[in-house]
């Protein structure tokens, strides 16, 4: 059985293929399944004859990832360290050319000061989990950096990098250690991230490293940890940082912290996702917090399209919503978009350029 999730991301159709169970959760359908891109380079030009397209590169993007305190009593109990990945569908993150996520906290060995009353720290095998899961890159730029001290954000970066991943952002620093470049498919990206949830945006220091993205990337990303929790809409302060950003280079920017999720906006034509929610976490206390939304993104040379995930979270596990459940999500979350991006929100998906 074949179900189409959105028109399809250009030259690329994102399909849930394999479909291999369903759970009746709160009423709704969901599906263990595997989406997986049937790519095809070709299309027809004005006069129906088949011409080749530039080839894009497909992200992912997920929002808060936490592995600490119940979650990792879940993985505990379950004798399986890719629990919260139960309902993920097989080969789904892997498949994009790159899946990129918020880790929130370091992953170290030891508790150290300052004690805190939320206090994370995820141990090492996380690591060899989430790279067999398809992740390529962490953004560590949150307020949970910290929480190990200087020390233990040292040792979660360096054990990152050396696993082969893209470790980029920290706590309170935005210059140049937000900034992480890799190249993708003869295309060179920076990463940076940016966290404002305890300390003020260093503009003077941001401007100047993603001048230095700017001037060595193709596609300039900023992760950026944000803004008041618990809301549906962003805060005008992150409003005013997400255009400053823009304004200085960013050709994307993607937004976490709330543990909602928020909608999608436009400035000078470039794609803003105010937060995307929780992705892995164990806020088991109300209906948005078990909500999260992935997002798919194709990047070409003229053009991005974005294919929206809505995400429903049980028990730290998140599951794709398909069929009415997937509607009425994206209904949602185009009610707090941009009003001229509403209906393609609702369909699933949105297209920049042409």
């Amino acid at each position: 059985m074949l179900v189409v999730l959105g028109a399809g991301l250009g030259t690329s159709v994102l399909a849930v293929a394999s479909m291999v169970r369903a759970n009746d959760i709160s009423g709704g359908l969901m599906f263990n399944q595997v989406p997986s891109v049937v790519s095809s380079d070709a299309s027809l030009d004005g006069r129906g004859v088949q011409t080749k397209q530039p080839e894009g590169v497909s992200l992912l993007f997920v929002g808060d990832i936490m592995l600490d305190r119940e979650v990792r009593n879940r993985m505990t109990r379950s004798n399986d360290p890719a629990y919260a990945f139960e309902n993920v569908p097989e080969g789904w993150i892997s498949q994009f050319d790159f899946s990129v996520g918020n880790l929130e906290g370091p992953v170290t060995m030891q508790r150290r000061s300052p004690e805190k009353t939320i206090d994370f720290l995820f141990l090492p095998d996380v690591i060899p989990m989430l790279k067999a899961q398809g992740f390529d890159a962490f953004s560590q730029a949150n307020n949970h950096a910290f929480d190990q001290g200087r020390v233990g954000y040292d040792d979660s970066m360096k054990r990152l990098r050396n696993a082969g991943l893209v470790a980029f952002g920290e706590q309170a620093n935005d210059g140049e250690q937000a900034l992480a470049f890799t190249d993708i498919k003869g295309k060179r990206f920076a990463f940076l991230g940016f966290n404002t949830t305890d300390n003020a945006l260093d503009r003077v220091a941001a401007a100047e490293v993603i001048k230095k993205a700017k001037a060595e990337a193709d596609t300039v990303i900023v992760m950026m940890h944000w803004g008041p929790e618990y809301r549906d809409t962003p805060h005008p302060n992150d409003v005013a940082i997400a255009h400053f950003l823009v304004d200085e280079g960013a050709d994307m920017i993607i937004g976490g912290h709330p543990h909602w999720e928020q909608g999608i906006s436009v400035y000078k034509g470039k794609p803003i996702a105010w937060s995307l929610g929780n992705f892995i976490f164990d806020q088991d206390w109300s209906a948005k917090t078990r909500e999260g939304l992935a997002l798919g993104i194709t990047v070409y040379n003229q053009k991005t399209e974005i294919e929206l995930f809505p995400l429903s979270i049980i028990r730290s596990q998140p599951a794709i919503l398909i069929g009415e459940d997937r509607v009425i999500r994206l209904n949602d979350i185009a009610r707090i978009s941009d009003e001229a991006l509403q209906e393609q929100i609702s369909s699933g998906k949105v297209v920049l350029g042409k």
